[in-house]
């Protein structure tokens, strides 16, 4: 549950903080129930709820509820509802984005033009965006 929420927090933070110009990798590896990245974050879940440090010092919460996750992230609320093998993101700020898993490989496009790919090898997941 942890690699699946986090999963979500990943795609809504990279979504908020890059420009479509942007480019970025990091790797997220979860050793017992903490998730650390290689950008310094950590990610833990107590009680059905996620806390994410993110590596700019501010931290992002995230529940899942059934279909839909609801993340605030820095006063922006981003809820991801999945439909079928496509979640749909609608955040605060206005950005909007879908998500769609083929194979190993999660597909996420943004309205801002951005593109992140994330994969699950072992124990760890990469990201990249562009």
């Amino acid at each position: 549950m942890l690699n699946n929420i986090l999963r979500n927090v990943l795609i809504v933070t990279t979504m908020l903080t890059l420009s479509a110009f942007a480019s970025a990798q990091t790797t997220y590896t979860t050793i017992g129930n903490i998730t650390f990245g290689s950008d310094g974050s950590t990610a833990q879940t107590i009680g059905g709820t996620t806390f994410i440090n993110k590596s700019d010092g501010t931290v992002a919460i995230a529940q899942k509820i059934g279909n839909t996750t609801l993340i605030n992230s820095s006063g922006i609320t981003s809820t991801i509802n999945k439909i079928g093998n496509t979640g749909f993101v609608n955040s605060s700020s206005g950005t909007t984005g879908t998500i769609n898993k083929i194979g190993d490989i999660t597909f996420i496009n943004s309205n801002t033009g951005l593109t992140t790919t994330v994969q699950k090898i072992g124990n760890s997941l990469f990201t990249n965006s562009n």
